[in-house]
């Protein structure tokens, strides 16, 4: 399954994001299916920039043409463990094989639009409202925005 997660500081709306079912010929303007980057469009890309740079880099793909990669190098220590649903591989050296139950530290998170949780495999970036709101407004291709694991922001 891949996602990312969107979130609202009001703590009342929690998102993820998944790929759209869709054939190998249809469009898309965002995918995560070479997570933890972000796949991208010329469109998107002319749409998102201001956000993307600030929180990450973007990368060149020579092909296919008209698309690139975001990272996000923007890493948060925001979890708090103890309050978290977490399924550990090796608690001891800290590596995370998911989380069911995110509460999220919310002064940490306050000011970010995007960012990752170091420790947790790559598999969750986090995107905030203005993201979301850009991806909507201008209907990206790709992504839709739905609830499915819990996030806490405390």
């Amino acid at each position: 399954m891949i996602f990312g997660i969107s979130f609202s500081l009001s703590g009342v709306t929690a998102y993820s994001d998944f790929s759209k079912k869709s054939n190998r010929h249809k469009h898309f303007d965002l995918s995560q299916f070479c997570n933890p980057l972000l796949t991208i469009s010329d469109k998107a890309l002319s749409i998102l920039e201001n956000i993307l740079i600030k929180n990450g880099e973007i990368l060149d793909i020579k092909s296919p043409k008209g698309f690139y990669f975001f990272h996000c190098t923007n890493i948060i220590d925001a979890l708090i463990e103890k309050e978290s649903d977490i399924v550990w591989l090796d608690k001891e050296r800290g590596w995370v094989s998911c989380i069911n139950k995110f509460v999220l530290d919310k002064n940490k998170i306050q000011e970010q639009t995007i960012f990752r949780l170091p420790n947790v495999n790559c598999r969750y970036t986090f995107y905030g409202e203005e993201f979301k709101n850009l991806v909507l407004k201008h209907h990206l291709q790709g992504i839709h925005f739905d609830r499915y694991e819990t996030i806490i922001i405390k």
